[in-house]
């Protein structure tokens, strides 16, 4: 009997002393707390103390609403103006009109300068755009053709015709500081060659030009001093084509 007993304290001793490895029981029956405590119940123990003690680590209850939420989610649309963002920016009013009225900002279709354009290629040869004087006027928008120092022969200069445009005008003569011996050739043809206008320009006098484009998506602006002045070494002719444009 002394030994039996021996042995059965020997166990009880083993048990209190490993607890948690063991569990003293069946280990298929150890159920794993889920607080942080990390206690160990044993045959399914419910091991309700855990749960009281943090109550504050529940998850709400996703359908009670939260006061840290907003009312509604971004991009939802739904707002105190009855629609989302997007569309409220969509239904703004564009630039006003010359009358006040909203609407699309006014495109320039209508006409467009050779200034604006610029030739194929780019100026040279003393070709550039500026102010020029014809006369008593001032035109603002100019191409000024004029053959450089030593120099007999003027480069043409091509532009392509902007699209929905038909028609071409300008004002075109030699600006006041050519001396009144110079003459020259302007002529302005159409990308197949044909002819747009065929001018003689003479010191002090200016000429309108308005043609029909003709279907044309390009035109080409050739000039020829015909006439040198006796002081030609000493100074330049200057053929103005004065607000060229083209208008619908």
């Amino acid at each position: 009997m002394r030994v039996r007993s021996t042995v059965i304290g020997g166990s009880v001793l083993v048990c209190l002393l490993m607890p948690v490895v063991t569990a003293c029981g069946d280990t298929n029956n150890i159920t794993q707390h889920a607080g942080r405590d990390g206690k160990v119940c044993v045959d399914n123990a419910a091991c309700q103390e855990g749960a009281a003690e943090s109550p504050a680590s529940e998850t709400p209850d996703a359908s009670s609403p939260s006061d840290t939420e907003p009312a509604t989610e971004p991009g939802s649309g739904s707002s105190a103006g009855g629609g989302t963002e997007d569309q409220a920016s969509s239904a703004a009013p564009g630039p006003a009109r010359s009358g006040g009225t909203p609407g699309a900002a006014v495109s320039d279709v209508r006409l467009r300068y050779l200034t604006d354009v610029g030739p194929i290629g780019g100026y040279g040869n003393n070709e550039g755009k500026g102010p020029s004087r014809l006369g008593d006027s001032v035109l603002p928008q100019s191409i000024e053709f004029a053959p450089g120092v030593f120099a007999t022969e003027v480069k043409s200069l091509s532009f392509n015709v902007p699209s929905g445009l038909t028609r071409f005008q300008a004002t075109v003569g030699l600006d006041q500081n050519t001396l009144p011996d110079y003459e020259a050739h302007l002529g302005i043809r159409r990308r197949d060659g044909t002819t747009l206008a065929d001018l003689t320009l003479k010191s002090g006098e200016t000429y309108p030009v308005s043609e029909d484009l003709g279907g044309t998506n390009l035109i080409t602006i050739d000039v020829e001093i015909v006439h040198w002045a006796k002081d030609a070494i000493n100074s330049r002719p200057h053929v103005v084509v004065g607000n060229g444009r083209f208008v619908k």
